[in-house]
């Protein structure tokens, strides 16, 4: 049995965007739970314990606003993504402020060969920053996962001269990381080959 990279709880209340997700995720190697709600999520994250949440912005009951600060009154080291629509970005924003880590913006449906190599790409980046020592991390590791998210950001929205700058960039953290000592020969050139198949489908996007 092949083993998991690691554990995504993904929060939204839109079933099919959660299923497009979870489906996507399995089937890079991720072991993925999912809730519809934030009580739901609430609950799955006390039992399942992941790595990292994606959690939508706008749902009934309990938004994703009131779910990010529920989580951090208790668990300030749980990587937590926003999830949101075009119409949202102001209040992902703000949720950065209230412990999130960033935000990503929902990508259109039929989401092009190019969105997905630049998500591919983000997410083994914030798996393999999981590895380096606690300096590295607050060094290489946060500039690669901010400089990563950029990337995928300007992607859905259709801005290739900002991703191609932040894929080299990407490229040159890596390379500085390598040559420190603080990333391994073999994570470097498997991180270096997703930045080379996201650069080659850029044209796509």
């Amino acid at each position: 049995m092949t083993e998991s990279k690691g554990k995504i709880l993904v929060v939204d209340d839109d079933v099919p965007v959660a299923e497009m997700l979870a489906e996507h995720l399995t089937e890079l190697g991720y072991q993925v739970i999912s809730a519809h709600g934030g009580i739901e999520a609430l609950t799955k994250l006390d039992l399942e314990k992941p790595h990292v949440i994606l959690l939508d912005v706008r749902m009934p009951e309990m938004d994703g606003v009131e779910v990010l600060r529920r989580i951090r009154s208790f668990d300030s080291k749980v990587g937590i993504l926003m999830i949101t629509g075009n119409d949202d970005v102001d209040l992902a924003k703000e949720t950065i402020e209230l412990g999130a880590f960033d935000y990503l913006l929902k990508p259109p449906s039929g989401t092009p060969s190019a969105h997905a190599q630049l998500y591919d790409l983000a997410l083994e980046i914030f798996r393999a920053t999981r590895a380096l020592s606690p300096v590295a991390r607050e060094s290489v590791g946060r500039e690669l996962e901010h400089v990563a998210l950029y990337a995928l950001q300007r992607g859905v929205g259709g801005e290739k001269p900002e991703v191609i700058r932040a894929l080299n960039q990407v490229r040159t953290v890596l390379r500085f990381a390598k040559d420190l000592g603080d990333m391994s020969d073999d994570t470097h050139r498997a991180l270096d080959a997703y930045v080379a198949r996201a650069r080659r489908s850029v044209g796509l996007i």
